[in-house]
């Protein structure tokens, strides 16, 4: 790759549907006949080292580049495979590492990242796949695969990812600091420069082919043509320079998207086939590959016959499979999906099996995240220090988290993991699809309510992932309490966006409660003896009248609005100094 691209950058970058049919260039070329005489571990050693020079240029076009930062730094440390770095390698990576390690967030803003992100992950899933196994009857299934695998690829880096962020203040906090400053920037930079030297210098001593090694121009050039939003021109850049970056794996995944966002499913798919050429293994995971194999199977979708299609996609989520980690629970969720689809056109049973495995082993690892949650949420805050040594910007950002946990836990709602939830109901449902067994109704259980404890502090939520019998609170038992601009209930009865409504005798309504307060008695640590106040504007200046029939109708959880907690109040004048009536309200048992 000596050769040098292009590197002009795009004035234009509107979305245009511009004709590129004039170019006569073959879209995609065999480079599988290319022969080189390098072993394994120069050649993936070269291939790491323009990675890297890739990636750290990514990191300074990226808008967030602190939030993309974290993704290729925790890339590089964990999931380094130590087989194709040779030592020289090894010793420029870790200087790498060390530049970015001094630019990270601080842990607890990085672990609030994640959580925000896997929370709205899952909340767009349950909006792409309301029916967790509607794929089994789905007569047009592609659309629902299409939309879950956008989800599963849901940029980290993307402002757009964390809008499951509860308040403002919450999203204010997360976003600040995003931005590397002018001397982060140009350490970045010249750290990047090292890392071209050095592999320049390697290419040198060793007398290795310089065709294998992107220069600086060559790689400014890729990531400006890469991020350009005007697809018709990205594509046409790229087959222009096919001859620059053909033994670049990252460019063949760059043109499997660009394919298939511009409907050119073949060519989608041909490009998948010359990244798998290409057999580089930096990485333990190649977690950019899976990521694109999504696509790649719905693109099989698209062009195949059923049977093709079906042996394809069972070889891609196979590869799905094998490069992803616990922590890609997205990915593998959408193979779930994937094998409920092969079972509606092959009735493999095989391929339900693999589909509840999938979900089983999903839930297994995320419940110990719900159940951080529910520890977090029962016991004090726990206030963070700077350690010794911490720069100015994360001393602030610790003072900033603390002072908004503190802010968070005067309203603060038993906890739910959006993700262990859509992995259950999953789950769920494929056990009832397949009619387990009552041992494996055990073990599901004993994983998820150990010692018969709930998994979700939110009643109302736990209660539909067992299968034994679990009875619902009696509203009777329910200690509740309404003085007609206040709702006092347990917050072990509610969720995070329960709603709420207030009909006066059949005449007026109010549905503009809030939560207010979230009351904490002494040192308890149980859920059921948290009282959650809410509030209206409008009951506080409602005048009711003696004899109102007050009917207050709470729905727990919003994605069941049919289960609803039902209590009656009765308005009574009483006098007060013989001179004012005030009005008192009478709880009505039910009969």
């Amino acid at each position: 790759m000596s050769e040098t691209a292009d590197e002009s950058t795009p004035e234009d970058t509107s979305n245009t549907t511009e004709d590129s049919s004039a170019q006569t260039t073959p879209a995609v070329e065999d480079i599988t006949e290319d022969t080189d005489t390098l072993d394994d571990t120069q050649r993936n050693s070269i291939n790491m080292l323009n990675y890297i020079t890739v990636l750290t240029q990514e990191i300074s076009d990226s808008k967030e580049s602190r939030l993309y930062l974290e993704s290729v730094y925790s890339a590089l440390i964990n999931n380094t495979y130590p087989n194709a770095i040779d030592s020289r390698t090894q010793a420029q990576i870790t200087s790498m590492l060390d530049t970015l390690e001094a630019y990270r967030m601080i842990a607890v803003k990085r672990d609030r990242i994640e959580y925000i992100y896997e929370q709205n992950q899952a909340q767009a899933i349950r909006s792409a796949i309301p029916n967790p196994i509607g794929l089994l009857s789905a007569v047009k299934s592609g659309n629902a695969l299409q939309a879950l695998a956008s989800v599963a690829y849901m940029a980290v880096d993307s402002v757009t990812s964390y809008e499951a962020a509860s308040t403002e203040t919450e999203l204010q906090y997360l976003q600040s600091g995003w931005e590397l400053d002018d001397s982060e920037a140009a350490e970045l930079h010249t750290s990047r420069e090292n890392a071209f030297n050095y592999m320049v210098n390697m290419v040198r001593e060793n007398n290795l082919p310089g065709d294998y090694s992107l220069n600086e121009e060559s790689v400014q050039a890729f990531v400006s043509w890469k991020n350009n939003t005007n697809l018709v021109r990205k594509i046409a850049w790229l087959e222009t320079n096919q001859s620059v970056y053909s033994q670049f794996g990252p460019y063949w995944l760059t043109m499997a998207r660009c394919y298939y966002d511009s409907g050119e499913y073949e060519k989608c798919l041909e490009s998948v086939d010359q990244y798998e050429s290409i057999a580089t293994r930096i990485f333990r995971k190649d977690t950019d590959y899976a990521e694109i194999l999504p696509i790649a199977i719905l693109s099989a979708k698209k062009v195949m016959s059923e049977a093709q299609y079906a042996e394809t996609a069972e070889k891609y989520l196979t590869a799905i499979m094998d490069n992803t980690k616990d922590s890609h629970w997205a990915l593998r969720y959408f193979a779930a999906q994937t094998y409920l689809d092969l079972y509606a056109l092959t009735s493999n049973p095989e391929d339900l099996d693999s589909a509840y495995q999938i979900a089983f082993d999903n839930v297994n690892v995320l419940v110990d995240k719900q159940k951080t949650l529910n520890a977090e949420y029962l016991a004090d805050i726990q206030e963070q220090k700077a350690a010794d040594g911490a720069t100015d910007r994360e001393k602030e950002e610790i003072d900033q988290y603390n002072k908004l946990r503190r802010e968070e836990r005067k309203t603060e709602m038993p906890p739910k993991s959006e993700a262990l939830y859509v992995n259950c109901e999953l789950l769920f449902a494929l056990a009832e699809e397949r009619n387990i067994s009552e041992a494996e109704q055990t073990k599901i259980e004993a994983v998820l309510h150990e010692n018969g404890e709930p998994l979700f502090l939110s009643e109302p939520l736990d209660r539909h992932f067992w299968f034994h019998e679990n009875q619902k609170n009696d509203t009777e038992e329910i200690a509740v309490e309404f003085d007609g601009e206040n709702l006092t209930l347990p917050a072990s009865c509610l969720m995070e966006k329960s709603s709420i409504t207030v009909s006066i005798s059949g005449k007026d309504s109010l549905s503009d409660w809030i939560i207010s307060e979230v009351k904490r008695p002494g040192d308890s640590t149980d859920c059921s003896e948290f009282m959650a106040v809410f509030t209206s504007e409008t009951g506080k200046n409602y005048e009711y009248e003696d004899g109102d029939i007050i009917t207050i109708q709470v729905i727990p959880d919003p994605d069941r609005p049919e289960e609803t907690m039902t209590f009656t109040y009765k308005a009574a004048a009483v006098k007060q100094f013989l001179l004012f009536d005030s009005i008192n309200f009478e709880k009505v048992e039910s009969k």
